[in-house]
């Protein structure tokens, strides 16, 4: 009996990756240096998301903060995710993604890493 010899294949590159570049490409990617709220009031949320003129759904990557958890959790087209559990979905589905610095700087070494 002849057995096909399996050879290696290329690893793919990352679905996560490819999808981060061309939001990259397409101008949906907003970095900022750091997000924080001073109080956990909905109001300010909203006009620091006014002020970063982004509208319809929106995904935030930031560290975990009770302050952005809580004032952001009210708005219906905003999503928050940390860079650890980023993946490709939450990449393709939301129009405009916002990044923190650090948060993208970790997600960038995550995904040169696969």
């Amino acid at each position: 009996m002849i057995s096909a010899k399996k050879f290696p294949r290329k690893p793919a590159p990352s679905r996560c990756a490819s999808a981060l570049s061309e939001r990259l490409k397409a101008g949906d990617v907003v970095l900022v240096d750091d997000l924080k709220l001073a109080s956990p009031k909905t109001k300010d949320f909203v006009g620091l998301m006014s002020t970063l003129d982004l509208t319809g759904t929106t995904l935030i990557v930031a560290a975990a903060d009770k302050n952005l958890t809580l004032a952001s959790r009210n708005i219906e087209n905003v999503t928050l995710a940390t860079s650890d559990s980023l993946n490709t979905y939450d990449i393709l589905r939301p129009d405009k993604l916002l990044f923190t610095k650090s948060a993208f700087e970790k997600v960038e070494a995550r995904l040169t890493k696969e």
